[in-house]
């Protein structure tokens, strides 16, 4: 048992990679058992010294694992580990660890370890209480009448909301329940006799931590109502954030059931024995469960997750539990006011924040900075955002004209934070942060440069993700061969495919997970028109600053899902010169760079059709050292302490070089509207200044350009 224990397939993985990376023979010298004291690769602990004084102190435990003798190797034991779970040692007689004691998991769901997890997070006041959500129409399923019955959700309705994957399962709708004597409605609507497992189980879960009252969408969204659909998805984030607990469930579909409960097992802890010596696996960490399961393949959960402010995850090991304050799995006790600050409001800054803690600035920050009008933390604020994007893209939706309903809760999230963070379309626009008295419309366009400069992790230009194409035999049977593109995943096709119906200039125009950011707003200096306007489905046309940034301080609900609505953007620009850029590209030196998410993949191809006219690079503008009164209002503005030596806004460095920034469009001249077809940066000495940079392409004057 223990030599199944310490298995380690990683090994030879690791090898090849330090193979691949040296281009050279490592040879396989041989492997050891390496004994690390205080449980110091454990996966929830910071790695700086302040977290491995803390386990240090409180005697933690030690744990075990092969190593290979060549050198290299800890970054892949880590792997192995968050993978697999500590093999910890426990001599006997040992005193127990004063902070973490890993533990046996018992086969079964343990409610006791739940309830005592939620006595501590209600203590954390304002952080993790929920709020009673204001949801027209919204339904309960009432867990403890005779019929499974749905009502009418009344405030004070203490509720747990489900979040699971809906599958392939064809499983029924509400029926309608017998009347009782003295009820003034027509029909009672009731869950069918046949649920899911999932959902048989959740009903359990609930009932054993001591609520009455279940929210799953299947049953409490009418399913062939679109207007109600429409309405209660875009506050799908209020209903999660005013449940007192969410369940998730990271089974394949609604028929996998939650390990522990009833009929889904549990996969069995390892545990061994040698002489006085027990050996016993943590588990996987359960972050890595969350990141392997389906559920985190589908965009729907994804607010579910982010909005709830209590979670409990069912693993195929374990119980996880998350708020917004703490985070604790099953196979671990620990001693929790070891790890709360002194007014018991939160964990240490050396225990690893929850995975879906909105609002925290690093991994081991669970501070909230949501409401904190400080120009530092509305810099985190839009960093956060861009890094949740970037997640959410990588998901998958069954309905694709579902991406933005998906996105609706996440979107009047950042809006009503103090970055006031606009989503015209998805893309993300901070309101301007410098807020000079001279006015805000420039930077305002600053801002609205910033968000069309999105990219995609992986693009055309990228050669290292081949579009994956298969051959199949021709639906005619006459056997002649044809080609078909693989519809676009993470994992197998990451390359980028348009998604029909959303613009081309927002990311929800697309398939395809969209890179995390590191430019800062207020670097951008914008070349577009002043006299921006938006295009809307039903053809009215409003002014840019006027929509976005003049109303954003009075954000009501029906303009966030207004300007998720937008599909075209009217602006003049100016164009770099094709022929001064085919001087460029000939070089190939570095001063240039493309990103292009669909069409041309080389040079070359890209170079004929800028020649041609097809292609279109437009200046968005530029990205170097920001405007100096800009910065000074930026600056002024952010609090200082009389000790510091800087003010936090200075300690974000702009990494990139100073740029010129194009968006690569194709644009059909009969019906003059253009489509983006990614980025394009072109370098310069900030010293030269942006606009020099700029006439030195001839650009000439602005063209009119309707981007589609």
């Amino acid at each position: 048992m223990l030599c199944r224990q310490l298995h380690a397939p990683w090994i030879e993985k690791f090898l090849e990679r330090r193979r691949w990376i040296e281009r050279k023979v490592i040879e396989d010298i041989g492997d050891r058992i390496h004994v690390f004291p205080n449980l110091r690769h454990l996966h929830h602990i910071s790695d700086f010294q302040a977290g491995r004084n803390v386990l240090r102190a409180h005697e933690a435990p030690y744990h075990i694992a092969v190593v290979p003798i060549a050198p290299g190797w800890r970054e892949g034991l880590k792997e192995h580990i968050a993978a697999r779970g500590l093999v910890v040692v426990l001599p006997d007689g040992r005193q127990e660890s004063h902070i973490f004691q890993p533990q046996p998991i018992p086969e079964k769901f343990n409610r006791k370890q739940v309830l005592s997890w939620l006595k501590t997070c209600k203590r954390h006041r304002s952080r993790c209480n929920p709020k009673a959500p204001d949801v027209k129409g919204m339904r309960l399923i009432d867990c403890k009448s005779e019929h499974l019955t749905i009502r009418d959700y009344e405030p004070g309705n203490n509720y747990v909301a489900l979040s699971y994957v809906w599958g392939q399962s064809g499983s029924a709708g509400p029926t309608k329940a017998a009347v009782p004597r003295g009820t003034t409605k027509r029909t009672v609507l009731k869950l069918p006799e046949d649920i899911p497992l999932t959902i048989r189980d959740a009903i359990e879960v609930t009932k054993a931590l001591r609520y009455r009252y279940l929210w799953i969408d299947k049953y409490c969204i009418d399913q062939d109502n679109q207007e109600e659909q429409r309405a209660q998805f875009s506050r799908m984030g209020d209903i999660y954030a005013g449940s007192q607990l969410a369940i998730f469930a990271l089974g394949d579909d609604s028929n996998a059931g939650l390990p522990g409960v009833s009929s889904t097992p549990r996969l069995g802890q390892e545990e061994s024995r040698s002489g006085p010596f027990r050996f016993i696996s943590t588990m996987p960490d359960p972050h890595e469960s969350i990141k392997r399961a389906k559920w985190s393949t589908r965009a729907w959960t994804y607010q579910e997750g982010l909005f709830s402010t209590r979670r409990l995850f069912f693993t195929n090991h374990q119980i996880y539990f998350e708020c917004n304050a703490m985070n604790e799995a099953e196979s671990f006790k620990s001693n929790l006011d070891i790890i709360h600050i002194r007014n018991g409001q939160r964990f240490r800054a050396y225990h690893r924040a929850g995975q879906f803690v909105c609002g925290n600035s690093t991994p081991y920050s669970h501070l909230d900075v949501r409401h904190n009008k400080a120009n530092h933390r509305k810099i985190d604020m839009v960093r956060r955002c861009q890094h949740q994007i970037a997640q959410y893209t990588r998901r998958e939706l069954t309905n694709k004209d579902d991406m933005l309903n998906a996105f609706a809760a996440i979107a009047r999230f950042y809006a009503k934070t103090a970055a006031m963070i606009a989503s015209l379309a998805g893309i993300p626009i901070p309101f301007p942060i410098a807020n000079l008295p001279s006015g805000n419309r420039q930077e305002g366009l600053d801002h609205l440069s910033y968000a069309l400069a999105w990219l995609h992790e992986a693009d055309n230009f990228d050669h290292q993700f081949p579009r994956r194409i298969i051959q199949q035999t021709s639906p005619s049977g006459n056997g002649s061969a044809e080609w078909k593109q693989l519809p676009w995943t993470p994992d197998i096709n990451p390359k980028a495919q348009r998604r029909r119906g959303f613009p081309s200039w927002s990311w929800a125009g697309w398939f395809g997970q969209v890179r995390s950011r590191d430019d800062l707003p207020y670097c951008w200096t914008s070349l577009l028109s002043s006299s921006v306007q938006i295009g809307f489905p039903n053809g009215d046309l409003k002014d840019y600053y006027e929509l976005v940034h003049q109303g954003v301080s009075r954000y009501k609900q029906y303009r966030i899902r207004e300007l998720l609505t937008a599909d075209t953007l009217h602006f003049d620009a100016f164009v770099l010169s094709p022929r001064k850029l085919r001087v460029v590209i000939s070089r190939r030196s570095h001063d240039v760079d493309a990103w292009i998410s669909m069409g041309p993949s080389s040079w070359d191809e890209l170079h004929a059709r800028l020649e041609s006219g097809e292609y279109q690079c437009v200046v968005l503008g530029t990205y170097g050292e920001p405007r100096r009164d800009v910065y000074r209002a930026i600056q002024a503005a952010d609090k200082k302490s009389k000790t510091a030596k800087k003010r936090r806004i200075d300690l974000f460095e702009r990494r990139e070089s100073a740029v010129i920034v194009c968006l690569v469009v194709r644009t059909d001249h009969v019906r003059g509207v253009s489509f983006r077809r990614g980025l394009l940066k072109v370098r310069y000495y900030y010293e030269v200044g942006g606009e020099n940079a700029l006439r030195d392409w001839n650009t000439g004057p602005r063209r009119s350009f309707v981007l589609r």
